[in-house]
């Protein structure tokens, strides 16, 4: 008999217990098609043409919050299994840049698979050591790659697939346009992360 190749599902890091004990991991790809109950922001009522220019003008706020923000402000942590602005930052700038690949690659092949993305915790860590200019200047820059991509694609474009395997967490498929919401959606929802005041009615 063959011996299994069957792989152990990891444990959950440090950082991801932490955030699973303060109620965060809302299904994210949801985001597809309903409001973010949090931040309440809804990407799929926006137009599908408007999103790379969303995404651009929340890049420019991204820049202007990194760039003024007192630089202790930017890599503290309010709290365990709380981000730093800077770490928030790195992540949407990453978050953007896969993006970007997965909007190009789902228009030259059919339904592609993906891994999740999810960095771990050493690089969430390394995130801190970053420039805040140099991370504003490439999150813009991989916002610009986002609306490029976006703003190229005629309506026959939206609904091609990506196929995310996220391993323990499961197959999620996105499509074109979903892609472009979560992409409006995490630059927003962390921007607030960033400064403070998400749940508290204000924007970014």
């Amino acid at each position: 008999m063959a011996a299994s190749t069957t792989q152990p599902i990891p444990e959950p890091d440090d950082m991801e217990k932490l955030r699973a004990a303060r109620g965060e991991g809302w299904q994210w790809s949801r985001i597809q098609e309903e409001s973010c109950p949090q931040c309440g922001l809804n990407p799929s009522a926006m137009e599908p043409d408007s999103l790379g220019e969303r995404v651009v003008e929340l890049a420019a706020r991204w820049h202007v919050f990194l760039v003024e923000a007192d630089d202790d402000y930017l890599r503290h942590s309010p709290e365990l299994g709380v981000f730093s602005p800077m770490q928030y930052g790195a992540h949407v700038s990453g978050t953007l840049r896969v993006a970007g690949d997965r909007l190009h690659l789902g228009l030259e092949q059919d339904a592609p698979t993906v891994p999740m993305f999810n960095p771990g915790q050493e690089e969430w860590e390394s995130y801190n050591q970053l420039d805040a200019e140099e991370l504003a200047g490439e999150l813009e820059a991989n916002a610009r790659r986002v609306a490029d991509t976006l703003g190229g694609m005629d309506a026959s474009g939206w609904s091609r697939t990506v196929v995310n395997d996220r391993g323990q967490y499961g197959v999620v498929t996105f499509t074109l346009v979903g892609i472009g919401r979560n992409a409006v959606h995490e630059s927003h929802h962390h921007l607030l992360d960033a400064k403070g005041t998400l749940g508290l009615g204000a924007t970014p």
